[in-house]
């Protein structure tokens, strides 16, 4: 065998770097003795060799394609070529991954105006022969020429309308004019006559689904995905067997269990007298697989065997292709099925008590955007799931546990939120925003209070007031969540978002404030900020009003004890302090906090255990991570506003920049959706490295929207994290992604 060209009786299912998911399961099947029409594979290596020869198929290994057809010739009894017994081939791309953009088939190929009469020897029919050819002229044309397929379509369209004919013409003329006018569209669009060489149009059909790899397309969605140009594509040129050849022939495709609810047993389709990858022969019915055993009831009975040894040998949900031509069955390709979220982790149970695979592969197996989207679904559908699919759910979720390392925390803003969190499976709270708990109808004008004061009298009576709220919500939180972590972050608010924009509102809030609608607005404009989100917040805000920082420490600290006293246990309390930029900054808020609780153990003739850390969130901290660390308990990263700096982007302000720039191929994908490894992602591990040289026992954890990605996910467990924390509805799902990276590591580990 050579590198780039491997029979299917040369390969296995261990080889799809190489041979792509297609042609290494094919290789697979015929090795496991199926009925496989017989091919080979070009395989990656010649698809990197065709770019190193400058997208040229060079002699060499066109020599080798002349050998392996040679090897088909002698497999099937036929010739390639041949007036009498046509050897006929399909190409189809074998990616090693899904790339949508890419060329999918070409049937037919061999077939020229000699070797036509040939295969209508084989069928009985010239109907079935010209409608092979046909086929062939239209997809040589879309994939190899770039001509569209609705050119075509349109073109036989007019030709079979009865409209456009002053005399009906017979199903073989008809054929027989597609397949003339077929040619006469390409000679048109290109200047060039559709090939009659059979070898020809092997080498042109070869070269232009190879050519797809380096297409704008396919490089786009390849950077989009991170997928590497050097992996390549393969492509299976196999031996043609024909679902349209006569009335005991047929396509399909099945599942070996039902795509949509998981349930065990076939469920799919198939098509008598048809051809896959295009428009069936004739007037075609698409009938259940159930239905196949009436019509072919002894190759059925076959099929049904290999589907069961197909999902037993791959140890999961398999999709598979198959022809019956003229009675007898041939497999196409087998392939892990897709599923529903609902599907999913059914599928992943069954096939754990079928004793099939064990928990660790079921776990590695979900999807965490299914489990994600079954979530939301629920949610929207107040929270109420199938008693089955409830059942399922749960116990993926405590294998998911077995296996998970990292943890998950959630990130809430009132006690509500933290109740879920809890049904969500949440090991703790990783970020309590504690400035949303004034968002309520009438605690926002306690709020705006505290912002208007003008003097540290005004300040101090506003709160008193706020004093109250936040401590019997922070005792609230403590007491769900017993003895799990909590973080509470001090104050951070942008709060131009709570000042009134429109005139209406303006008079609204002075009525509610017994101030004057002059006196608002003025106060309003003294305190605009034309760049709120970096100016006076987080620590900036502690620095400045430091009675701030104290009233929120004094409430987290005595709720805490208060809470401690009903649950006879004290809670795991954190406190984080927002937007530092200094080491300075950090000790000076650090102060604060500290001598407050000191104050307050005294007033409560108590104590308890807390800690106090950072959000790193500015490019800043991040550098200066080793001094920060010399007096912070722990690092929380902040992705969501370090992506914004570290870019120079408003993500509020710049969204549809930002699309744009990945569509034109300037940016890989929104790197406020899924973390920018490349660039963030290489200050955030820089800054985590140099805190633990500062500071070995640090707790690190990531509390951005990017906390419930799972490539984020697996990016935390890798520079080793020690939790990530996310919105609650997504933590079931960011649970499995970190059980997957722990499995994924403990592979690469043994």
């Amino acid at each position: 065998m050579s590198e780039f060209l491997y029979s299917f009786n040369e390969g296995s299912r261990n080889m799809k770097g190489l041979l792509g998911e297609k042609g290494a399961n094919l290789a697979e099947m015929t090795a496991m003795g199926l009925p496989v029409p017989f091919g080979f594979v070009v395989t990656t290596e010649a698809c990197r060799k065709f770019f190193r020869d400058g997208n040229t198929i060079v002699e060499s290994v066109m020599e080798q394609l002349h050998e392996k057809i040679q090897e088909l010739e002698e497999v099937t009894g036929k010739k390639f070529g041949s007036g009498e017994n046509p050897l006929l081939v399909s190409v189809r791309t074998s990616s090693v991954v899904n790339i949508p953009t890419m060329a999918d088939t070409v049937l037919n190929l061999g077939l020229n105006d000699k070797t036509v009469s040939g295969l209508a020897k084989l069928g009985g029919s010239n109907e079935f022969a010209l409608d092979s050819y046909s086929r062939f002229i239209r997809m040589y044309g879309s994939v190899v020429k770039k001509i569209p397929q609705a050119v075509f379509v349109s073109t036989y369209e007019k030709l079979k309308s009865k409209e456009s004919l002053k005399t009906q013409y017979s199903e073989e003329e008809l054929l027989y004019r597609t397949v003339e006018e077929y040619k006469k569209i390409i000679l048109r669009k290109t200047g060039k006559p559709f090939p009659q060489e059979p070898y020809l149009q092997l080498k042109e059909v070869i070269s232009a689904m190879l050519g797809y790899w380096n297409s704008y397309a396919t490089m786009t969605y390849r950077e989009f995905h991170e997928i590497s140009r050097d992996i390549g594509v393969a492509l299976v040129v196999q031996a043609m067997v024909f679902g349209n050849l006569d009335d005991d022939s047929c396509i399909g495709t099945v599942f070996t269990r039902d795509p949509r609810t998981g349930l065990k047993g076939t469920c799919g389709r198939f098509i008598v007298k048809a051809q896959g990858g295009d428009l069936p022969f004739a007037d075609s019915v698409v009938r259940s697989i159930e239905e196949m055993e009436d019509f072919f009831p002894d190759v059925y009975r076959q099929f049904i065997k290999i589907a069961a040894l197909l999902e037993k040998h791959y140890r999961d949900m398999q999709e598979i292709e198959f022809t019956v031509e003229s009675g007898k069955l041939y497999m196409l390709q087998t392939k892990k099925g897709r599923r529903s979220p609902e599907a999913a982790i059914k599928i992943a149970v069954e096939l754990v008590e079928e004793k099939i695979v064990d928990r660790k592969t079921a776990v590695a197996g979900i999807k965490s955007a299914d489990v994600d989207k079954l979530i939301v679904d629920a949610f929207h559908m107040e929270a109420k799931m199938r008693p089955e699919v409830a059942d399922n759910f749960r116990t993926i979720m405590t294998w998911v546990d077995e296996f998970r390392v990292m943890g998950v925390r959630a990130n809430i803003d009132t006690p509500e939120d933290a109740g879920l969190a809890l049904q969500m499976g949440a090991d703790g709270i990783g970020l309590c925003r504690s400035e949303h708990m004034f968002f309520g109808e009438e605690r926002i004008y306690d709020f705006i209070r505290l912002i208007m004061a003008e003097s540290d009298r005004e300040r101090s009576r506003a709160l008193e007031v706020l004093r109250p709220y936040q401590t019997e919500d922070f005792r609230k939180i403590f007491l769900i969540m017993e003895d799990r972590p909590v973080t509470i972050r001090l104050l951070d608010p942008s709060l131009h978002k709570f000042m009134p924009k429109s005139e209406e509102e303006i008079r609204q809030l002075a009525g509610k404030l017994h101030m004057s609608e002059k006196k608002l607005a003025a106060k309003i404009k003294v305190m605009h900020e034309e760049n709120p989100l970096m100016g006076k917040r987080g620590a900036r805000l502690a620095v400045s009003y430091p009675d701030i920082a104290r009233m929120q420490t004094e409430a987290i600290i005595t709720a805490a004890i208060e809470a401690g006293r009903e649950m006879d246990g004290m809670p795991d309390v954190s406190v984080m302090i927002p937007f530092v930029s200094t080491a300075r900054e950090f000790s000076k808020v650090r102060s604060i906090v500290d001598e407050a609780a000191a104050a307050c153990f005294e007033k409560m003739g108590e104590t308890l255990d807390y800690s106090v850390g950072t959000m790193i969130e500015t490019p800043r901290a991040a550098l200066m991570s080793d001094k920060i660390a010399e007096r912070a308990d722990f690092f929380s990263f902040g992705t969501n506003d370090l992506t914004e700096l570290v870019y120079g982007l408003s993500r509020s302000d710049t969204e549809n920049l930002v699309e744009d720039y990945v569509k034109k191929d300037l940016l890989d994908r929104n790197p406020f959706y899924s973390l920018d490894q490349r660039g963030v992602g290489k200050l955030i591990s820089m800054a985590a490295s140099d805190g633990r040289k500062a500071r070995p026992k640090l707790k690190m954890g990531l509390c951005g929207d990017h906390g419930g990605d799972a490539e984020t996910i697996k990016f935390c467990r890798d520079i080793e994290l020690n939790f990530v924390s996310c919105s609650t509805l997504r933590i079931p799902g960011a649970r499995l992604a970190a059980a997957q990276a722990a499995i994924d590591a403990s592979v690469k580990n043994d």
